[in-house]
């Protein structure tokens, strides 16, 4: 059974000026358990609005959305969602205290929680960091403590919103290696939402090419049976994956390009 099932799924945004927006209609999408699926499409294609809405935090305007078999009606913990920004971070709070906030808040024992955010610190890889506040951590470090504290609320799915765009080209590819040894010590289920290819066949064992929105839905999935040794952006396997997702992106790049002008 899938974890995740979108079924005809619509979303329109109403307007009180002008004409309403339709950001996607008709999408379809199944993840299994234990994928690593990342959704790929041009900006305003509606990747966020499918993540936001598997998450629970908007309706869809029509279909349906399925967690394990069950309708969606609303945020769940059993699904943890990592944003792009660091804002989220509680910047009063220690690095371990922020990992420790969601165990706080569900009545776990103080003791507990401390091992249980050592234990998330050392797995993101800031041993001896906890200590620290947000103002005193790099980019990469707060987005490390990001996930582990959704990893610590021990979520099923793991809902990912470009969570290392603002970052440098050479931290972003550390963290993606790091989110890959993560991934596969837990084996969570999850959604990553890029808009870069590169990205996309780093870190998915299967990619969605979305259309140009508005009005959007699913273009294509890829399957990407690559070793770890295999991800590498010279290796053969990997350059066979990246063109067949540019010659499916290419075209829906080029119709945005063209309706934003």
């Amino acid at each position: 059974m899938a974890v995740i099932e979108l079924t005809g799924v619509g979303k329109t945004y109403r307007s009180m000026r002008g004409s309403d927006y339709r950001a996607l209609h008709d999408f379809d999408l199944r993840i299994e358990p234990g994928e690593f699926f990342c959704l790929l499409g041009t900006s305003g294609c509606g990747k966020t609005t499918v993540l936001n809405m598997v998450a629970g935090f908007e309706r869809q305007s029509e279909g349906t959305i399925l967690i394990n078999g069950k309708p969606l009606h609303g945020p769940g913990a059993d699904r943890g969602v990592v944003f792009q920004g660091d804002d989220s971070l509680y910047s009063w709070l220690s690095a371990q205290g922020n990992i420790e906030f969601g165990l706080r808040m569900r009545g776990v024992p103080k003791h507990a929680r401390r091992e249980q955010a050592q234990c998330y610190l050392n797995l993101v890889g800031l041993q001896g960091q906890g200590h620290k506040h947000p103002s005193e951590l790099s980019g990469g470090m707060k987005q490390r403590i990001q996930i582990a504290r959704v990893l610590a609320n021990e979520p099923e799915i793991l809902l990912m919103d470009e969570p290392f765009g603002a970052l440098d080209a050479q931290t972003r590819s550390v963290m993606q290696q790091e989110l890959l040894t993560i991934w596969g010590a837990t084996r969570k289920t999850v959604l990553f939402i890029t808009h870069d290819i590169d990205e996309a066949v780093t870190l998915a064992t299967r990619i969605g090419v979305m259309h140009a929105g508005p009005a959007s839905k699913l273009k294509a999935t890829i399957d990407v049976n690559l070793s770890p040794t295999e991800r590498d952006r010279t290796n053969d396997g990997y350059v066979a994956v990246y063109r067949q997702v540019h010659a499916l992106l290419r075209d829906e790049v080029a119709i945005a390009m063209r309706r934003a002008s």
